[in-house]
């Protein structure tokens, strides 16, 4: 099999394939490696794969099995984790757990554009879950302040998300 055919026969289930690596990993960086290791083991493989081999079902299977084999090097304890992935996930959770990671990268991206101390305190209060009183002695300014600014970069903070996700679905 040369590589023209290889990726005509393959190819096509690239998103999927994504879609399940980073089910797997939780990573996109780990979904992108374990990808580019599956299409390897496939390439290696190329002139002995059987017809039944072409299918989503089998590379799906070898994604997880390579996915199983690397955790096992690594010497993770992983039962828990392949018992819950051992059927492909369904690809429209996989879609929502993707819009959300999306999502919250789009929020720390707006966090990062506030001003510095409105930034700041929203990120104390809510990414590392501080209450009022331990972003006081953090910052010196008073509860009430910190109320105030919480709740009026979260206003700023969900009209520009909200600003942002109109111009996604138009």
């Amino acid at each position: 099999m040369d590589a023209r055919e290889f990726k005509q026969r393959f190819m096509p289930f690239h998103r999927r394939l994504y879609r399940v690596g980073y089910h797997l990993t939780g990573n996109a960086q780990d979904a992108e490696d374990l990808l580019q290791d599956t299409y390897l083991k496939l390439w290696q493989k190329r002139d002995d794969l059987r017809e039944e081999a072409m299918t989503e079902a089998y590379l799906v299977t070898l994604m997880q099995n390579l996915f199983r084999d690397q955790r096992r090097l690594k010497r993770i304890d992983t039962s828990e984790d392949i018992e819950d992935h051992a059927d492909p996930p369904d690809e429209r959770g996989l879609d929502r757990q993707i819009d959300s990671q999306d999502e919250a990268q789009q929020m720390e991206e707006l966090i990062q554009q506030l001003p510095e101390r409105d930034g700041r305190i929203i990120q104390m209060h809510l990414v590392e879950e501080k209450s009022y009183e331990e972003i006081e002695r953090d910052t010196g300014l008073s509860q009430g302040n910190i109320r105030i600014i919480v709740m009026r970069t979260r206003q700023k903070l969900k009209q520009q998300f909200q600003k942002l996700t109109k111009t996604w679905t138009n």
